[in-house]
C-alpha cells in the first residue's frame, strides 16, 4: 500500500511542477480607442502650437498692450502732425514735374475763350497753374470745379493741348434783371438765381425788381411787358407786393397797382390808357387797376376819383 501511494504521489507531482514551469502565455489585447479621442490626440500638437504662439504675445496683458498702443499712436500722430509725409510727397512731385518740364511738357500758352464778364486773370487763378509749369500739373476736373465757383461762370471746359498748351472755354450766365434788396442791388438770372452784386449803372438796360420773391416770378411778367411798348418804355421798377401781385413805378413817379389775377389784361388796358387817353399827361399819382368795373385814380393833391370802365362788345 505504501508503494502504491508513493508511486501515485510521484506521478502527480511532476504534473503540478510542469504546470508551474510552463505558465500559460498571454497575448496582448489591442484596445480600440474611441473615434473622437483619437482625433484629439492627432491634433494635439497643432493645438499646443497655437496656444504657445498666442501665449507668446502680450495681448493677455492689458496694461502692456495699452502702453504699446499709446506709444504707436503717438508716434504715428507725430509723424503726420509734423508733415513729414506731405513734405516727402511734395518733393517727389516737384522733382517729377521738373523732369516733365525739361522734357518739353512745360506750359507755354494758356488760351481763355468765352469770357465776357469773367476776367482772364480770374480764370488763370482758378486754373491753378501758370506758364512754365508742367502740363501734367493741370487737373482738368479740379480746374473746372474752381472755375464753376466764379460768379459769372455757368459751365467750363479745361483741356490739355499737348505738348505745351492749355485751353479754357467758358460759358457765362446771362443777366436777366436787377433786384434791389436791403443789402444792395444784385444781378439775377431768368430763373431768379442771384449771380453777383452789381452797380445799376453797369446794367442800365435791365429791368429793376423789388420785393420778396420778385426774381422767381419776374420772367413771365417781363416777357409780357416787352410786347407793350408804351408801358415798357416808362417802367422804372417792378415791385412784388406780398409775394402775390405787382406794382409798377413809371417815369414821373406814377404807381400802377395790378391785380393778383388777370394782370396781363390790365397791362394791355394800361397800354391803351397811355396811348389813346394820354393818362400820364394828367396830374395823377396812382392808377389802381384792381377793380373790375372802375378805374381808381389818386391825384397828387390826395383826391381820389373813380371812372367807370368802358364796356367793349
Amino acid at each position: 500500500m505504501r508503494q502504491i501511494e508513493t508511486r501515485a504521489r510521484a506521478t502527480t507531482r511532476p504534473k503540478a511542477a510542469a504546470g508551474r514551469t510552463k505558465p500559460k502565455s498571454r497575448s496582448p489585447q489591442v484596445r480600440s480607442e474611441p473615434r473622437g479621442r483619437s482625433r484629439s490626440s492627432r491634433g494635439g500638437d497643432s493645438v499646443s502650437f497655437f496656444v504657445r504662439v498666442r501665449n507668446s504675445f502680450p495681448f493677455r496683458r492689458p496694461i502692456l498692450t495699452l502702453t504699446l498702443a499709446l506709444v504707436v499712436t503717438g508716434a504715428v500722430t507725430g509723424v503726420i502732425a509734423g508733415g513729414y509725409f506731405g513734405k516727402v510727397i511734395d518733393r517727389m512731385e516737384v522733382a517729377l514735374q521738373d523732369r516733365f518740364t525739361d522734357a518739353g511738357f512745360g506750359i507755354k500758352d494758356i488760351a481763355v475763350a468765352g469770357n465776357e464778364r469773367t476776367s482772364k486773370e480770374s480764370a488763370l487763378e482758378a486754373l491753378g497753374v501758370a506758364q512754365g509749369e508742367s502740363i501734367f500739373a493741370v487737373s482738368p476736373k479740379e480746374a473746372r470745379a474752381r472755375l464753376l465757383a466764379l460768379p459769372w461762370v455757368a459751365d467750363a471746359e479745361v483741356k490739355r493741348e499737348f505738348p505745351d498748351g492749355v485751353s479754357i472755354r467758358l460759358i457765362e450766365k446771362r443777366p436777366f434783371a436787377l433786384w434791389r434788396t436791403n443789402a444792395g442791388v444784385v444781378v439775377v438770372e431768368r430763373t431768379g438765381a442771384v449771380i453777383t452784386a452789381a452797380k445799376p449803372d453797369a446794367f442800365a438796360r435791365l429791368p429793376m425788381l423789388a420785393g420778396a420773391g420778385a426774381p422767381e416770378a419776374a420772367a413771365p411778367f417781363i416777357d409780357a411787358l416787352r410786347s407793350l411798348k408804351a408801358v415798357s418804355a416808362r417802367v422804372q421798377t417792378m415791385d412784388r407786393i406780398g409775394a402775390r401781385r405787382w406794382d409798377l413805378t413809371l417815369a414821373g413817379g406814377v404807381v400802377v397797382k395790378l391785380p393778383e389775377e388777370g394782370w396781363l389784361a390790365q397791362l394791355n388796358e394800361l397800354e391803351r390808357l397811355i396811348v389813346e387817353k394820354g393818362i400820364l399827361e394828367r396830374d395823377i399819382e396812382i392808377i389802381d387797376l384792381r377793380y373790375p368795373d372802375n378805374y381808381v385814380f389818386r391825384l397828387h393833391n390826395g383826391d381820389s376819383r373813380q371812372m367807370p370802365r368802358e364796356r367793349r362788345a
